[in-house]
């Protein structure tokens, strides 16, 4: 086939000369269409095409915070991962990284009748189920934990949502649309998943060099303050350019967003203690 002969594209019929169909983007077909090599070829540029805009966006993302936000909402996308999909490839690593060195969000029934701050509800409750249906603590727990585990992994989006009203109310003077405010939220998320991803592993690195990891009270001291900082860190670095704020104002929104996600994280746990109660 020539390089100038007319095709007809099967997908919307119409006649072309081009390479490409102008009106739906089909290529013409080739002599060497269909064989393995043409199969792994394409399969090795729609592979690189979707890593290509991964690895780009998550460079922007961790690299120059705030600066994907601002390239979304000005209409800049083609190159990038919608921030939904980079939220939930990043919770499905995160999930990867829980299942292969312990979680940090999910915390056993044990956990929650004798160390959370909210012991004394747990407890009650718990005997109130237990005494109702028969049930022994033990065969309990053990429904309990599993759930409680799947439910800490796969439920994140309800942190989002519950973080979106903040930057709504410390920059409601710039009258943006909430899906703005949306995209911040969900690209902060997906730095701190990563964040947790890298304090997990420094956790069970501690862990393999004989320490304690996770049940180490330094430890989980340590990377909770390193955590704490680097999210505030991040926040204040990213409030330029999303939201153009500059100064004083600047410092204290990003501490008080950046103390907005470590309270969210303990109220993580609850919701999710509420939820698994609930459903088991």
């Amino acid at each position: 086939m020539g390089q100038f002969a007319v095709w007809t594209c099967p997908s919307c019929g119409l006649r072309r000369k081009a390479q490409f169909c102008s009106s739906c983007g089909e290529e013409r077909l080739r002599s060497e269409d269909l064989t393995f090599t043409d199969l792994t070829t394409q399969f090795a540029k729609n592979v690189t095409s979707i890593d290509g805009r991964l690895l780009k966006s998550m460079w922007s993302l961790l690299m120059a915070p705030g600066a994907l936000t601002a390239a979304h909402i000005r209409g800049e996308r083609r190159s990038y991962l919608g921030p939904l999909a980079l939220f939930f490839i990043a919770n499905a690593v995160f999930v990867l990284v829980q299942t292969a060195v312990g979680g940090v969000l999910s915390s056993p029934l044990d956990s929650h009748l004798h160390e959370q701050d909210w012991s004394g509800l747990a407890r009650s409750m718990v005997n109130h189920r237990l005494q109702t249906n028969g049930q022994s603590l033990a065969a309990y727990a053990a429904v309990f934990d599993e759930a409680v585990a799947f439910n800490s992994k796969t439920l994140m989006i309800l942190m989002v949502l519950a973080f979106v009203p903040l930057p709504i109310v410390l920059f409601r003077r710039q009258h943006r649309a909430i899906g703005a405010h949306f995209v911040f939220v969900l690209h902060l998320y997906v730095f701190v998943l990563a964040l947790l991803c890298v304090a997990l592993l420094l956790a069970e690195a501690e862990f393999l060099l004989g320490g304690q990891g996770l049940y180490s009270p330094v430890v989980d001291l340590v990377l909770s303050l390193f955590n704490l900082a680097a999210c505030g860190l991040y926040i204040y670095a990213a409030l330029g350019p999303a939201y153009n704020a500059t100064g004083a104002k600047r410092v204290i929104k990003a501490a008080v967003l950046a103390g907005a996600v470590g309270a969210l994280f303990v109220g993580y746990r609850f919701a999710i203690f509420l939820i698994t109660f609930y459903t088991t």
